[in-house]
């Protein structure tokens, strides 16, 4: 009789993730390269066929097609043996069809992007859908992983305050608005009207907003927000360090997140948008949107959160073979 899920259940949980994470990227370089029609206006198919053009543009957007359908089986299979493993747990059934209804959500959105053209805030939705269904799988794959710890390792993790967990609610709701946003200045093009003085606009603290300038602006206001909103919220847990060392840790690694997020921003106005810079860039606001969701997850927690399913009222414990 086991009380954990199997270890085969878990690696393939971390797996998913790992590769959604990718999937992500990928969309990303598809856009930096200007690779969105690299197969034409065919999809599923590149250029009606199963192989790809051997050209960058062809390669690159089947690359991110093809991750896509290895995700696409990643998510179904994992969706389906955590529902009739632990469905009993209303949060697994909860985040197995979120990763499953957006992961299909984004495969339309993407096959739309190809088939009909259409505007930069549809194009930057796509890719708020997509960090939904990786924050889904990820809140998937760190449940699955909590579920088993030992069964009395929660008794030592009380609940946060409800402000404390508030102030974090707020900042998570916050960090999607804020890559939504970056999506946004990649789509318009408008990644240099501010110029290369950083991290002011145009070197000054108010500039003319005209022109879209407004845009990548507000964006990097916005990314100082963040920055200041990430230590608030790793100070406000410090006093928590010895009750809630997992929500600490995971608050002080999105603290050095958002600050090497800060210095990509410096590195991408000075190389002048160059692709190695927009992907370091895209790749750690990934990440600290993943370490956001993790930190989340952490200060919603409470010690019942972690029992095993045996200890829950009413649930049975799962057989060996199942």
């Amino acid at each position: 009789m086991s009380q954990s899920p199997p270890r085969a259940l878990l690696a393939l949980a971390r797996a998913t993730t790992i590769v959604m994470f990718a999937v992500v990227l990928a969309g990303f370089l598809v856009t930096e390269t200007g690779s969105a029609q690299g197969c034409g206006r065919h999809w599923p198919l590149c250029e009606g066929q199963f192989t790809p053009p051997f050209n960058l543009h062809g390669m690159v957007e089947y690359g991110h097609r093809f991750l896509s359908s290895i995700v696409g089986v990643l998510v179904l299979a994992l969706a389906i043996w955590a529902w009739r493993r632990w469905g009993r747990r209303l949060e697994v059934r909860l985040y197995a069809l979120l990763m499953l209804l957006f992961t299909m959500i984004q495969a339309l959105l993407g096959a739309e992007a190809v088939l009909f053209p259409t505007s930069p805030a549809v194009l930057a939705s796509h890719f708020g859908i997509s960090l939904v269904a990786l924050g889904a799988t990820l809140a998937l794959d760190v449940r699955l992983h909590e579920t088993a710890l030992p069964r009395g390792a929660p008794r030592s993790r009380p609940a946060l305050p409800g402000p404390l967990r508030a102030l974090v609610c707020g900042y998570f709701a916050y960090l999607f608005l804020l890559v939504y946003s970056g999506a946004y200045v990649a789509h318009t093009g408008t990644g240099m009207l501010c110029g290369t003085s950083w991290p002011l606009c145009l070197a000054t603290p108010l500039p003319a907003l005209g022109g879209g300038t407004w845009i990548p602006f507000l964006h990097r206001f916005g990314a100082f927000l963040a920055v200041l909103w990430t230590l608030a919220v790793y100070l406000a847990l410090r006093p928590y360090a010895r009750t809630r060392p997992d929500a600490l840790a995971r608050a002080r690694l999105a603290v050095l997140a958002v600050l090497a997020q800060a210095f990509s921003g410096w590195y991408l106005v000075a190389s002048g948008l160059a692709l190695p810079a927009v992907m370091l860039h895209i790749t750690l606001m990934v990440l600290l949107f993943s370490l956001a969701t993790a930190l989340l997850l952490a200060v919603l927690r409470t010690p019942a959160d972690l029992a095993a399913p045996s200890a829950l009222p009413g649930s049975r414990l799962p057989s060996a073979s199942a």
